[in-house]
């Protein structure tokens, strides 16, 4: 969108209509008044921005506990500190763990060897009892000890397992990659099940977190762009894309929580940095006027007036007419209420002007950088 140049003449656009006032007042006081006007354009669908602050968050945040009772014997990290998926971050004291575990090795040997004679046993009788030489009750007495040393043997394998898992709960191990936020234990401490002992933060799926008033929530919705600007970068800009809108408000604040993801500076970013998000949107199927700034007269009322001009040639006249702008853009102010779109209104020479007084179009800034 084009912009109105509007700065640059006004220096000598006011000297040219200083010196046609001067002139035309010597010849009397009902002499047109010299002005230059312009035209109030229609343009579609304005874009407006609006800012909402909000503060960096993770995607994952965890305060990691241990998986079982212990003395903590080993901390590998501490509060900074950049670990991968898999590597080992505490590790508690397993030499009770590994003794029960060296008893059920025993006791799965020992088994194993009673299971071998019994299967020797049951071999045995099976041809005696078959010619009669056995009996076969004590026959089938025999298979059933097998059986018995069988699933014995089975409870003490899966005993074992179980043991197996429950030394590998003494390692505390990083579910993702991160940074280390927070160390709540340290070495010699004895934690309990469940018990926080690490903050972990992922730092490669950051977010935008922002709350959202319900009277904005559709223009969030149909947001053209989203940018974020960092407490911590104040001259850097961030592009960012709507992640997701939480469908729930908060029923004290009346807002929504809206997620934002960075799509670039997320390097530069860290869990906990403020900022705001500027998000622009452009409203559908709706047109505006826009008009140059300097065209606006402004009263200490607050009320914002412009004039325009009705005929033409000798017969041009002007009329004042009420407006009500949405802001500035550039050089120019968007009119939201008061004009229809194409009116000529005066740009220089508007400041003494008073209603039905007749003009003099000396020139038209029309084809000077209209949009």
């Amino acid at each position: 969108m084009n912009r109105f140049p509007w700065r640059f003449a006004t220096l000598t656009a006011s000297s040219f209509l200083i010196l046609f006032a001067a002139s035309d007042g010597a010849r009397g006081e009902e002499s047109p008044i010299p002005v230059i006007a312009v035209e109030a354009k229609t343009v579609e669908g304005i874009a407006r921005d609006f800012s909402l602050t909000g503060t960096i968050t993770a995607k994952r945040r965890s305060r990691l506990s241990s998986r079982t009772t212990g003395l903590v014997e080993k901390m590998g990290v501490d509060a900074g500190s950049i670990v991968n998926k898999g590597d080992v971050l505490m590790a508690l004291d397993t030499r009770l763990a590994e003794i029960a575990m060296e008893q059920i090795d025993a006791e799965i040997e020992q088994a194993e060897v009673e299971l071998a004679d019994a299967k020797r046993r049951v071999e045995e009788v099976t041809g005696l009892a078959k010619t009669g030489g056995f009996a076969k009750s004590e026959a089938e007495t025999l298979q059933a000890a097998e059986q018995i040393a069988e699933a014995s043997l089975k409870q003490l394998q899966v005993r074992k397992r179980e043991q197996a898992e429950l030394i590998e709960r003494h390692k505390l191990v990083a579910p993702f990659s991160g940074i280390i936020s927070d160390k709540i234990s340290e070495e010699g401490e004895w934690v309990q099940t469940g018990t926080p002992v690490l903050e972990l933060v992922e730092m490669d799926n950051l977010r935008f977190d922002i709350q959202v008033p319900q009277e904005f929530l559709e223009q969030v919705r149909d947001a053209e762009s989203v940018r974020v600007v960092l407490d911590s970068y104040p001259e850097r800009t961030f592009e960012a894309k709507i992640d997701v809108l939480v469908p729930v408000k908060d029923s004290v604040s009346r807002t929504f929580l809206t997620r934002l993801t960075l799509m670039e500076g997320a390097s530069l970013a860290a869990p906990g940095m403020s900022g705001k998000a500027v998000i622009s949107t452009r409203p559908k199927d709706k047109s505006s006027v826009q008009i140059p700034r300097d065209a606006v007269v402004r009263y200490p009322d607050g009320t914002a007036k412009v004039w325009v001009v009705q005929g033409a040639g000798e017969n041009s006249k002007v009329s004042s007419r009420e407006v009500k702008t949405a802001g500035a853009l550039g050089e120019s102010v968007e009119v939201v209420d008061g004009l229809e779109g194409g009116e000529s209104i005066v740009l220089m020479g508007n400041e003494g002007l008073r209603e039905d007084q007749a003009v003099e179009v000396r020139e038209s800034a029309s084809s000077k950088g209209q949009p």
